[in-house]
Formats: structure tokens, sequence, C-alpha cells
């Protein structure tokens, strides 16, 4: 069942309610009232991260590396003019 979330615009809380997708909340849990309104949430999903994926990320992150120690050894550098 999905759960969503009201608020009672009547005494102002805010809960969480399981019902199931076509139903709807018509009165508030605390007081009673008809003055409920349902917050909108954002859904996520999840996927599970492919071995390309991984790959690319691990070489984003060496890649990263790599020029922090460049850009070190650039400041440290002597120029002659």
């Amino acid at each position: 069942m999905p759960r969503y979330f009201y608020r009672c615009n009547h005494c102002e809380q805010e809960f969480k309610v399981v019902h199931g997708m076509s139903e709807k909340l018509s009165e508030c849990k605390f007081c009673s009232s008809n003055e409920v309104v349902r917050i909108p949430q954002m859904t996520m999903i999840v996927k599970p991260q492919s071995s390309e994926a991984k790959r690319v990320h691990e070489a984003i992150e060496d890649n990263k590396q790599i020029f922090k120690e460049m850009e070190k050894e650039a400041r440290n550098q002597i120029y002659d003019d």
C-alpha cells in the first residue's frame, strides 16, 4: 500500500496515511476537519549501477586525483621569466 502525506489546513498538523491509490482522505486524523490537503512527494527510483557505469565513475575519480596532483606540482613549480 502506498504512503501519502497530508496537511490539515484547520489544525496545521502534518501526518502520514497508508491507503490505496484510488482512495482519498476526507478528514483530519487529529481534529476531524475536512480541510485536508495531500502533500506531493517526490518518488525515487534506484537502479543498480551497471559495470560500465562503475568503470566510468572510477575513471572520472582517478582523473580528478591526477589533475589535483598536477595542479599541486604546477603551483610549486618555479618559472623563469
